[in-house]
C-alpha cells in the first residue's frame, strides 16, 4: 500500500514553499471569516451591542466580499501577484489587529470591511500564483493546496479560535489571525518571486455569463442554501448556549465537531461527484440539509438544556455538517456544464453568490434570535428548502434537448463532469 506522503499533497521543487504559503494565507483568511461565530456573544457584550446587531458583522463582511471580489479582480487584473498578495495580507493583518483593538462597534465594523476586501483580492491572487509557479503536472496539487487551507480553516482554525477567545477573550482570537497572517505574508515576502498578471475577466464577461442560460437559478440556489448554512453556523455558539447549555470552552469540541464533518463531506463530494449526476448529489445534500435543520429545530424545541441535549445536537450537527458541505462542489459542476468554455468565470460568480448568501444568513439569523434556537434551525431549514425548489428549476434549464436515454447513469452525466473546485 502506497504511504500517503508530503509529494502526493503538493508541488515538488521550488514551488512548495511559496504553496505552503499561500495555503497559510488562506488558511488565516478562512479562520478569519468562520471563527467570529464562536465568540460573537462574547463579542457583543464587548462591544455593548445586541447579538443581532453583533451578527450584522458577519453579513458586512460578506456583503462586501460578494460585491468586492468581482471589481478588485479586474481593478488589480494587471498588477503582478506578489504585490497584489503582499498587498492585501499587509491590509488583513492591520484589519485584524485593528479589530483586536477595537474599543467600539463603528471601528469594528470598519476593521471587518477592511478585512473582507483584503480577502477579496488575495484568493484569487493566490490560486494564480500557486498555478504559476507549479509545473503545468503538479498545478492540480497547487491549487488543492491553496484551497484546501479553508477547509483546514474550518476544521482547525476555527476551533483554535473559539478555544483561544473563549479562555483569552474575543481580542485574542483576532491577534491570533493577525498573528498566522504575519506569518503567510513573512513566508511569501521571502520565497516568492516576481508574477505577471495572467489577466482576468472584465466586468462585461462576468455578467454575460451571468446571463447564461441555468447560470443564475443555479447562483441563486447556491446562494440560498448557503444562506440557511450560516443562518445556524452564523450562530451557532448562541444556538448551543441556548438550547443545551454548551458555553465556554466545550464549544471548542462543537466547532471542532462541524468542522471534521465537513472536511469528511468535502471529500466525500468529490467521490460521490465521479459516481452520480451532480445534480443528484446537490438534490441529495440540500434535501439531506432541510431534514437535518428541522431535525435540529426539534431537538432544540423538546429537549431541555444538559448533557442529553447536548449529545442529541452534538450528533445532530455531525450529520448537518456530513451532508451539508456536499452540495457546493456539486453545483460548481453544474456551472461549469452551463457556462461551458466561460466556466472559470461561472465559478468566480459562484463564490459572490456564497458570500451574497451568507450576507443575507447574518440578517435573517439576527431577526430569528427573538423566537428561541428552534426558530433559528426553523429559519435555516426554510432558506435551504426553496434552494431545493430553485435546484430543480436550475436542472430544468441545463437539461440537454433530445432523449435522455442515459441521464439516469454517471456516464450520461458526462456533460457535468470535470474538475471539482472547492471555492470560499
Amino acid at each position: 500500500m502506497a504511504k500517503l506522503s508530503l509529494g502526493a499533497l503538493l508541488p515538488g521543487g521550488s514551488a512548495r514553499k511559496p504553496v505552503l504559503l499561500l495555503a497559510l494565507g488562506s488558511f488565516a483568511l478562512g479562520t478569519d471569516s468562520f471563527v467570529i461565530s464562536g465568540v460573537l456573544p462574547e463579542l457583543g457584550d464587548g462591544l455593548g451591542v445586541s447579538l443581532g446587531t453583533a451578527g450584522l458583522l458577519i453579513t458586512v463582511f460578506s456583503a462586501v466580499y460578494a460585491v468586492g471580489a468581482p471589481v478588485l479582480a479586474v481593478a488589480t487584473g494587471r498588477v503582478s501577484r506578489r504585490k497584489v498578495l503582499i498587498g492585501s495580507l499587509t491590509v488583513f493583518v492591520l484589519a485584524n489587529l485593528l479589530a483586536a483593538v477595537a474599543v467600539g462597534y463603528p471601528l469594528m465594523m470598519a476593521a471587518r470591511v477592511i478585512a473582507a476586501l483584503s480577502a477579496a483580492v488575495y484568493m484569487p491572487a493566490a490560486t494564480a500564483a500557486a498555478a504559476a509557479v507549479s509545473a503545468p503536472e503538479e498545478r492540480g496539487r497547487a491549487l488543492s493546496a491553496v484551497l484546501g487551507g479553508l477547509t483546514v480553516a474550518n476544521a482547525l482554525g476555527v476551533p483554535l479560535g473559539t478555544l483561544v477567545g473563549q479562555s483569552a477573550g474575543w481580542r485574542g482570537t483576532f491577534a491570533l489571525v493577525a498573528v498566522i497572517g504575519a506569518i503567510a505574508l513573512a513566508g511569501i515576502l521571502r520565497t516568492l518571486d516576481d508574477i505577471p498578471s495572467p489577466g482576468v475577466a472584465s466586468l462585461r464577461q462576468r455578467v454575460a455569463v451571468a446571463k447564461v442560460r441555468g447560470v443564475p437559478s443555479t447562483l441563486l440556489a447556491t446562494a440560498l442554501a448557503m444562506c440557511g448554512v450560516f443562518v445556524l453556523f452564523g450562530y451557532l455558539a448562541w444556538f448551543f448556549d441556548r438550547a443545551a447549555g454548551v458555553h465556554g470552552g466545550m464549544l471548542t469540541v462543537i466547532y471542532l465537531i462541524s468542522g471534521v464533518a465537513a472536511v469528511v463531506s468535502n471529500l466525500a463530494a468529490g467521490w460521490m461527484i465521479d459516481h452520480m449526476p451532480p445534480t443528484r448529489v446537490a438534490a441529495i445534500s440540500m434535501g439531506g440539509l432541510t431534514v437535518a435543520s428541522l431535525g435540529m429545530a426539534l431537538m432544540a424545541g423538546l429537549i431541555g438544556p444538559g448533557i442529553g441535549a447536548a449529545i442529541a445536537l452534538a450528533a445532530g450537527l455531525a450529520a448537518w455538517s456530513l451532508i451539508g458541505w456536499l452540495f457546493n462542489p456539486a453545483q460548481q459542476q453544474r456551472l461549469l456544464a452551463a457556462a461551458g468554455p466561460r466556466g472559470p468565470i461561472a465559478l468566480s460568480l459562484n463564490s459572490s453568490a456564497i458570500y451574497a448568501g451568507q450576507a443575507v444568513a447574518g440578517v435573517l439569523g439576527g431577526l430569528a434570535l427573538g423566537g428561541g434556537p428552534a426558530a433559528l434551525a426553523l429559519v435555516a431549514a426554510g432558506c435551504v428548502a426553496v434552494a431545493v425548489v430553485l435546484l430543480g428549476v436550475s436542472h430544468v434549464r441545463t437539461r440537454p434537448a433530445g432523449p435522455p436515454a442515459t441521464s439516469e447513469s454517471p456516464a450520461g452525466a458526462a456533460g457535468t463532469s470535470g474538475p471539482a473546485v472547492a471555492a470560499k
